[in-house]
């Protein structure tokens, strides 16, 4: 191949790679600019195995401390969250702890209890079900830093395989609806406001 042949190629290569990264920032910028707006991001997601999840993202105007406790503060979870009836901390240590749920979806209840990993204390923690129903559930919690210093972020996945008798992307539609709801519960309980219903 010729000098010049090359020479076109990595120009339309470089062009097609700045046009990408301007694109991605104008998108960046769109999503910070809802987020500080107060919306809550949701998409559809899937694990590395291809199990079908949620994700959601939002801004929190408080420190990375406050919302860590929150997110460890197992016997409030029934206040907070919807759905969720009753939890017992069977375990507690500085980096995890086991969690018995119960909870009620939609039309039915489910029990199940999951480890829950202090990845990186302050800033990311997962869980997997080890015990109950469903066939498989994990997830995680992730606070991040924001171009603003009075604002973090806060990511939310979620992955459930429920079994054969409903479908797994039936339950990620219906965690989807239900994940910007939770996303502002949360918010107004670590910023100290009102819950919405």
């Amino acid at each position: 191949m010729n000098t010049r042949k090359w020479c076109c190629i990595f120009t339309l290569s470089v062009g097609a790679t700045l046009l990408h990264l301007v694109t991605t920032a104008a998108e960046a910028a769109e999503d910070w600019t809802k987020i500080f707006a107060g919306e809550v991001l949701v998409e559809a997601v899937e694990n590395a195995e291809g199990i079908p999840g949620v994700r959601a993202v939002f801004g929190i105007s408080a420190s990375k401390e406050r919302i860590w406790a929150v997110l460890l503060d197992y016997d409030n979870y029934p206040k907070i969250f919807k759905g969720v009836r009753k939890t017992h901390v069977l375990e507690q240590a500085e980096s995890s702890a086991k969690v018995e749920f119960w909870i009620k979806a939609v039309i039915v209840k489910h029990h199940y209890i999951l480890d829950r990993q202090y990845e990186v204390p302050g800033r990311r923690l997962t869980w997997k079900r080890i015990a109950g129903d469903l066939k498989r559930i994990e997830g995680s919690w992730e606070i991040r830093d924001t171009p603003r210093a009075d604002v973090n972020l806060l990511m939310y996945e979620s992955y459930v395989k429920v079994g054969r008798w409903i479908p797994t992307r039936l339950v990620r539609r219906i965690a989807m609806g239900k994940a910007r709801d939770m996303g502002k519960r949360l918010r107004n309980w670590i910023e100290g406001r009102p819950l919405e219903d």
